[in-house]
């Protein structure tokens, strides 16, 4: 069984900051998600079997399109033709599809140690994500279930839209997750930033 995350995360100091900002009705809020397991997932698309197996042990879909996600018990996002990221409270789920894959050409190793993910919500969300990103966040582009790998203030980045129209995953390698933190922070001021943990 793989081990829970650990609370502590780096991002420690920035929980309990008052809120930042003048705006009291515009608030932009980053909620640090510490607890959640990252894992890697590779394997063939094309392949029925392999998609099966993973889906039965999902109990959703495996995007298949690319830069698309899939939301359920699991988030699971589309990295490439035969690579997708899932992120999950389930500390069993990495066993659950190593065992059911391993007839098949594929594999699941837990990246939890090396990224971190935030989720960032508020009205002005993608006026923020904007100022630092050339993705197009326009409601029209940037729709419900898509996904994109881009840089992000110099740091590379993870953006997914969950489903609320303001509502946004970020995943990013924790040895840039301050810097990206305080480039949110600043970059959210203008309309009132809070910062919490999930």
């Amino acid at each position: 069984m793989t081990e829970a995350p650990t609370q502590r995360h780096g991002l420690e100091h920035f929980l309990g900051d008052p809120l930042q900002g003048n705006a009291t009705d515009s608030i932009v809020d980053i909620q640090l998600q510490p607890r959640l397991s990252h894992l890697n997932l590779r394997g063939n698309a094309g392949n029925p079997d392999f998609v099966k197996a993973t889906e039965d042990v999902l109990d959703q879909k495996l995007p298949t399109v690319p830069n698309t996600m899939s939301a359920n018990m699991h988030r699971v996002y589309w990295l490439g033709p035969d690579e997708w990221l899932i992120l999950t409270d389930s500390q069993t789920l990495v066993e659950e599809l190593q065992q059911s894959l391993s007839p098949l050409h594929g594999a699941v190793n837990d990246v939890s140690g090396g990224q971190i993910a935030l989720r960032i919500s508020g009205t002005h969300v993608r006026d923020v994500l904007a100022k630092g990103c050339t993705l197009d966040f326009h409601p029209r582009v940037f729709t419900s279930g898509l996904c994109a790998q881009s840089g992000l203030a110099k740091a590379s980045v993870l953006i997914a839209l969950t489903g609320d129209a303001d509502t946004f995953d970020v995943v990013v390698r924790r040895s840039f997750a301050d810097y990206l933190v305080r480039w949110l922070r600043q970059a959210a001021d203008e309309y009132g930033v809070r910062i919490e943990s999930a």
